[in-house]
């Protein structure tokens, strides 16, 4: 018999993607994103919540800033942001359930661990833009879940993932439509390809990323 302990810590990471119908209702929400007044605001918007999903319901935890230790994110770390919350209509929409329902399932993340949500948006306009500024790196967690839910007029933005910090990518995919990758941060690095636009339009590409430490 597999133990979950021994899926626990076997696991690596999984590919999926989301429903038609989900990437549909969950992709108008990003239109609506708020500026975003930190170093990256130039190029990134942003929203931020943190969740328990338990027995197939989600549950808001309440507001906290978001920080990241300089030694993992060396462009905006030991900066306490403070960003506007997920759109509780979006929280309630079961195509967001969606995204948990994946995460939790091909992670092992147990219920009632906190599950800390970003959704972005990274804009090119009229030049390239960075969507990894901290280059190869991890993000301090058991589990990552990276979601793209749609690319526009955009080239580039590939999702790449590494073995170590200084290693070529063993895979770089070019996410789009609800595609996704769940991934062991304590097993592998993550960086992402620029965007430019194709044409004078503003080009820009639309992400959830879930993150959670594993209760032990």
């Amino acid at each position: 018999m597999i133990t979950n302990k021994f899926k626990t810590e076997s696991f690596y990471l999984e590919l999926g993607q989301l429903t038609p119908d989900s990437v549909n209702h969950l992709a108008p929400s990003f239109d609506h994103l708020p500026a975003n007044p930190y170093a990256d605001g130039e190029f990134r918007l942003r929203r931020y919540s943190r969740f328990t999903f338990e027995q197939g319901k989600l549950n808001r935890l309440p507001s906290k800033d978001f920080v990241q230790d300089e030694n993992i994110n060396h462009f905006q770390g030991n900066v306490v942001r403070h960003y506007e919350e997920v759109d509780d209509h979006i929280v309630l929409d079961p195509a967001f359930i969606e995204l948990f329902e994946h995460f939790q399932n091909m992670a092992s993340v147990a219920d009632g661990t906190t599950i800390e949500v970003h959704q972005l948006r990274i804009f090119a306009d009229h030049k390239s833009a960075e969507v990894a500024p901290e280059g190869v790196h991890q993000d301090g967690f058991d589990r990552i879940g990276i979601y793209v839910m749609q690319r526009h007029n955009i080239e580039g933005g590939n999702i790449n993932i590494h073995l170590d910090k200084n290693s070529p990518a063993l895979m770089s995919h070019d996410f789009d439509k609800g595609e996704f990758v769940v991934l062991n941060d304590r097993k592998f690095f993550h960086s992402a390809q620029p965007i430019t636009p194709t044409n004078d339009d503003q080009g820009y590409m639309d992400i959830f990323v879930l993150t959670a430490n594993l209760l032990h």
